[in-house]
């Protein structure tokens, strides 16, 4: 059976964050879409079938909570991994009180990333999985 390339969606005001992410991503098969805000994420969502998507907690105008709940409303079987230099437990437990499959607190390594993300999509496919 061939296995369908998992599709990802980054979003994160920093381009220097999104470029490193999505060369990350790519160089473990992932195809990789990046967006600058959350506003662009909820449309590219709209459009577009993820597999998964890692959003930034500290964005201007639209925060990644807010992204997150967004793409919840719209999608909510896809699986959302938050991402953030400031984190707390608060966060941490609002992120995941409101979909989001996993919390990550920078700094983290590449390989915490793609465990991360692995677990994530495991986990998708399994929920997904006919009984």
């Amino acid at each position: 059976m061939i296995e369908k390339q998992k599709y990802i969606l980054v979003v994160d005001d920093e381009i220097n964050v999104r470029t490193v992410f999505s060369d990350i991503l790519k160089k473990e098969g992932y195809c990789v879409r990046d967006v600058k805000d959350g506003y662009e994420a909820i449309k590219a969502v709209d459009e577009e079938s993820f597999d998964l998507v890692l959003v930034d907690l500290g964005m201007p105008q639209m925060n990644g909570i807010e992204t997150l709940e967004n793409i919840k409303k719209r999608k909510p079987q896809l699986q959302v991994i938050i991402y953030t230099e400031y984190g707390s437990i608060t966060t941490a437990v609002e992120s995941i009180r409101k979909g989001a499959v996993d919390y990550l607190n920078e700094p983290f390594s590449p390989r915490e990333l793609k465990l991360s993300i692995k677990k994530a999509l495991e986990q998708k496919y399994r929920e997904e999985a006919p009984v």
